[in-house]
């Protein structure tokens, strides 16, 4: 079988994008033909993708005459310059179309696939339905385009009919599989839940685990607010403990004033901040096995790869109780007390806090670190080998195998 692969930003440098690069790798060693449509910016021209030759790569190039603005990224805040969609005028959405759809013909053409996987339920895995009607197109839902049908709800309809045509949707988590339902009004039994995963060769625990001084919190992610970054820099501020007694790194990069504002907030913290910048996976991989504490102060995810790296490499875990999040990480996994889960702050928007929630919401936070940090200092070992746990549940071929099951279900209607 001959699948293409359709993602409208950059490949391997968001969550989604990690998840795109991963199938990819699974399908090859299972014997897959694939191929990959994807937009990448200028300077990333040459970007190659493992496994795929030149030829099998179709890129949509952005900053160029044809396309005079960075490509459009599925959050407000993304690691590289982007375009939002809730800005893209009548030109730029004419020359987003124009150059998406001479690449997804010409792949149509050259590569001749049987079926497409494409990422996010927003506008290409639309367009491409549009251009190609009769090829079954499964598409995985991210969270980020829910968040999308608000943000930029001008594009909304246009989504929402082109959903209801499509073969298959993967959904991350029964939540969103709930959500997904009611929001593209489709059939909740058409809608296939797979998870997430992570690369079990990159995430795993240190053979001796770091000393208790300083405790290291990490962080991985965008560096935006709706990522929480600026409240867990404020809520650190509330711990007890000696300036040298525990510390924090932020894995990822921003973009503009939230970005600035954040690294104000690290100067002025009573504790080490430091910023590790964008990453490879290896590289994470190295610094979670140096640290003691994960933390994820995000006020919206779809399902939270971080997250699973990290408990996959023996961290401990602070996280916002989002919706599903205990659900998809089971009752053992919840009640090892190796995870402390956050009450959310009231939202005025999808992932914007009330500002008078704040204060409260950052004292939950500290209490939650602090929780953690003496569970640390104290030595105290978690009674269930969770790293464990977490390889048996959420491999990318486990994840694969999932989406095969879609794939088969479409080839045999």
């Amino acid at each position: 079988m001959r699948i293409l692969h359709i993602i409208s930003q950059k490949p391997g440098e968001t969550g989604s994008g990690i998840f795109a690069e991963s199938l990819l790798r699974i399908g090859g060693m299972k014997g897959y033909e694939q191929a990959l449509i994807a937009g990448v910016s200028l300077k990333d021209k040459k970007r190659d993708i493992a496994g795929l030759s030149d030829e099998a790569f179709y890129k949509v190039v952005f900053e160029t005459e044809e396309l005079p603005f960075p490509v459009p990224g599925m959050s407000d805040v993304m690691p590289y310059e982007s375009t939002k969609y809730c800005d893209m005028d009548a030109e730029m959405l004419r020359k987003w179309k124009a150059a998406f759809g001479s690449v997804i013909v010409e792949a149509a053409r050259s590569f001749k696939p049987d079926m497409i996987i494409a990422h996010h339920l927003w506008m290409l895995t639309a367009y491409a339905k549009e251009l190609l009607p009769d090829i079954p197109v499964i598409v995985i839902c991210h969270g980020t385009d829910l968040r999308q049908l608000d943000c930029a709800s001008k594009h909304r309809d246009y989504v929402i009919r082109g959903a209801r045509k499509l073969e298959g949707i993967i959904a991350l988590s029964s939540h969103q599989q709930d959500v997904i339902a009611e929001r593209y009004g489709v059939q909740r039994d058409r809608i296939i839940v797979a998870g997430g995963g992570y690369d079990e060769s990159i995430f795993y625990p240190p053979k001796v685990k770091p000393a208790a001084k300083p405790i290291k919190l990490i962080y991985a992610g965008k560096l935006s607010f709706a990522k929480g970054v600026n409240s867990l820099i404020e809520a650190m501020s509330l711990l007890p403990y000696e300036g040298d007694e525990i510390s924090l790194a932020l894995a990822g990069s921003g973009a503009g004033a939230q970005e600035k504002a954040i690294m104000a907030l690290a100067k002025s913290s009573p504790y080490p901040v430091e910023f590790l910048g964008k990453i490879s996976q290896p590289a994470l991989g190295q610094a979670y096995r140096e640290s003691h504490i994960f933390v994820l102060p995000s006020y919206y995810e779809g399902l939270s790869l971080v997250t699973i790296e990290a408990l996959a490499s023996g961290l401990r875990v602070v996280a916002n109780d989002l919706p599903g999040m205990q659900q998809w990480m089971g009752e053992d996994i919840v009640g090892s007390g190796a995870v402390s889960f956050v009450k959310l702050p009231a939202l005025e928007s999808i992932d914007k806090p009330l500002e008078s929630e704040m204060p409260g919401y950052e004292r939950r936070l500290a209490s939650a670190l602090r929780r953690q940090i003496d569970e640390v200092k104290a030595g105290k070992p978690v009674h269930i080998d969770i790293p464990e746990i977490i390889k048996s549940r959420f491999s990318w071929e486990a994840v694969f195998n999932k989406i095969e099951e879609a794939i088969r279900v479409t080839s045999a209607n």
